[in-house]
């Protein structure tokens, strides 16, 4: 990525003050009617959109208008241009033109300087001008090789086995293939991370490139939470000694796949586990780490705009003056955007992995004993 295009967009980025932000928010309603209004008009819309129906281009816009506000809101170029990359590789897949990207971009930029007022038009169609600037990097970066699934060459075959029972659907396949390798606890520590974790991220992608459904990645989805349950008793009856841990996912998003797996290896490692689910409010975390002493909090993040509100929940936690003082640990896709995003929320420390994030929890419990 040309470095003065990225320099261009941290500072447009960095101008964006709140009261920009929070015009941008009352006025996306507006936005999203002008851009659908204006994208439907025009003569070249089948050929922008290839085979993909107006109404996918509806949704992006709805997405899009919360997406950007909690971009303006987080100020991480980075972040944004990982997102816009992704935008455009799993948009090309669906046949969607790339000439769609510009076209679209400069529709927002003429809504924003029709409904916003002066000096926030000009804070926030700046940012949208960056991006269209960028248009070129970004293709070339979308049509970059992305890294397969984390999964060893031993597991490899029961990788694909149980992918394939994923998308058939077939959870009494699934469950079968889970039980043929897992025995006991260590091996469910494998399994969770070798073959369930990297099996959810291909859904994932098979969803964004249009090759699946939402239904079938719900149902891939439901048939993951069957198999994790029904080999939970095998972690039921470990010792839990070292102290209390909340593993949340966070706030607004129902992705649970990723912190189950957290809670599950933790608990595993001798953890006292209290895991919350999904978009549980901020109260009810705090209470709950108030009342159970917690030493530590892990928020799993999957979705780059629920950053301003992992940032609100850490904000909140560091404020209830709590006696235990958790450390706070933040892992998922989201965070793999930009280098810096973990410190940006406030955290005090990412994990990459479940593994990097157990081995930092184990790393303080130790220095903790000394």
């Amino acid at each position: 990525m040309n470095d003065t295009l990225v320099t261009n967009l941290d500072h447009a980025l960095a101008a964006v003050d709140t009261a920009a932000c929070d015009a941008y928010r009352r006025q996306s309603w507006r936005l999203i009617e002008y851009a659908d209004q204006h994208m439907a008009a025009r003569p070249d819309l089948a050929a922008l959109l290839g085979p993909c129906p107006p109404e996918v281009l509806y949704r992006n816009h709805a997405d899009h208008a919360r997406f950007i506000e909690a971009q303006l809101r987080l100020k991480s170029a980075s972040a944004l241009i990982n997102a816009f990359v992704w935008v455009y590789r799993t948009h090309r897949l669906r046949g969607v033109a790339l000439e769609c990207f510009p076209v679209d971009l400069a529709i927002w930029t003429e809504a924003i300087e029709r409904y916003l007022d002066e000096p926030n038009a000009t804070q926030v169609s700046a940012v949208y001008r960056c991006l269209r600037d960028m248009h070129g990097q970004l293709v070339r970066q979308a049509d970059a090789p992305q890294h397969e699934p984390a999964t060893t060459a031993e597991l490899q075959p029961h990788f694909q086995r149980y992918l394939a029972a994923l998308l058939k659907p077939d959870a009494q396949a699934a469950i079968r293939i889970t039980g043929e390798y897992v025995r006991a606890p260590a091996q469910i520590t494998t399994w969770w991370e070798q073959v369930i974790q990297p099996s959810m991220y291909t859904i994932g992608d098979l969803w964004a490139q249009g090759q699946i459904s939402v239904g079938q990645e719900h149902l891939a989805t439901a048939i993951t939470q069957r198999v994790m349950a029904i080999y939970y008793p095998l972690i039921l009856e470990l010792p839990r000694l070292k102290g209390a841990i909340v593993v949340t996912a966070s706030p607004g998003e129902h992705h649970e796949i990723g912190p189950r797996i957290v809670a599950d290896l933790l608990e595993i490692h001798g953890w006292d586990v209290y895991y919350t689910g999904a978009n549980t409010p901020a109260q009810s975390i705090i209470e709950l780490l108030r009342h159970i002493e917690a030493r530590f909090l892990c928020i799993s993040t999957t979705l780059v705009h629920s950053l301003p509100s992992v940032t609100a929940l850490i904000a909140q936690v560091r404020s209830a003056g709590l006696w235990s003082s958790p450390k706070i640990l933040v892992g998922g896709q989201a965070y793999m955007a930009g280098s810096t995003l973990w410190r940006q929320v406030g955290a005090d420390w990412f994990a990459p992995t479940a593994h990097d994030g157990i081995g930092y929890i184990e790393a303080c419990h130790s220095a903790g004993r000394a």
